[in-house]
């Protein structure tokens, strides 16, 4: 039983991401005058994890899924979500330059890319995979604390500022750009984890693929979320309180626990034949 295939246009279409997202963080890096003064050195932080953790996981998770392994499948999926978010991100925070249209072709190929590779899954064949392996209340339970504690997290800012009508403290610190990630972690985020906590805790064949995702992409954020949560810290431009911290830090690190944890437990998938993608051109 084949559960994934890779198509072509998958395959150039992550190589595309890739190669686009190297050229983006090397300009951010060190092109001069790339990014506002405003957004550093966060960004500076940001580029840097993209080239060291993103790229490296999402060629990594193509190369090992193209060889069979159901493992690389949910890595490079996860990776795919990462970028997806990454680069949705950065196109809605940083002001116009000449690699906007770049962000554009990124966010939307790592979007389709996701969409196309989840969608080519066989969710039955991942929970076959770990059947009997995992527990479904600890890995669901988990990725529903995580998603009511950030929902409540950005919450506790957005719903006095609505209720007084003035902007959170971060919007006055950083900017309007600041309530990017609570637009982005509340409309997309909070609801794809709580739907795949729901999911998996009922057994439901989908939601163990949501879930394998949803830790790898938490695991790749992880450092890029610590790394710029550290250099505001130590910047001192912007008020982060301690429990924003707590709730930042502490769950990252357990989601890439958990992923690294979850990836290990699949198994019986290493060595499916991929055959069928090569019979497909997308």
């Amino acid at each position: 039983m084949t559960s994934h295939a890779i198509r072509r246009w998958h395959v150039f279409a992550t190589i595309g991401i890739a190669v686009l997202s190297v050229v983006s963080s090397l300009l951010g890096l060190f092109r001069p005058g790339h990014y506002d003064p405003a957004l550093l050195p966060q960004f500076y932080a940001q580029d840097a994890l993209v080239l060291v953790v993103g790229v490296p996981a999402l060629a990594l998770g193509l190369y090992t899924a193209l060889a069979g392994s159901l493992r690389g499948y949910i890595v490079w999926l996860g990776a795919l979500a990462y970028m997806t978010y990454m680069w949705a991100s950065v196109g809605l925070q940083v002001p116009f330059n000449r690699f906007f249209l770049g962000y554009i072709l990124l966010f939307g190929l790592s979007l389709f890319t996701f969409v196309g590779g989840t969608v080519a899954i066989d969710p039955v064949g991942v929970r076959q995979s770990l059947a009997d392996h995992l527990s479904e209340r600890l890995y669901g339970g988990f990725l529903l604390v995580i998603a009511l504690g950030l929902a409540v997290l950005w919450l506790a800012e957005l719903v006095p500022a609505t209720l007084t009508g003035t902007p959170p403290l971060l919007v006055e610190e950083m900017g309007p750009q600041a309530l990017v990630s609570h637009f982005l972690d509340l409309a997309v985020v909070v609801p794809g984890l709580l739907v795949g906590a729901v999911w998996l805790i009922q057994g439901r064949s989908w939601g163990y693929v949501f879930a394998g995702v949803g830790l790898v992409f938490g695991a790749l954020l992880a450092p890029t979320i610590a790394a710029m949560t550290v250099v505001l810290v130590l910047e001192d431009d912007v008020t982060v309180p301690f429990v924003a911290l707590v709730f930042t830090m502490v769950p990252i690190l357990l989601a890439a626990a958990l992923a690294i944890r979850y990836v290990s437990l699949l198994h019986g998938a290493d060595g499916d034949t991929l055959a069928e993608s090569d019979q497909q051109t997308g």
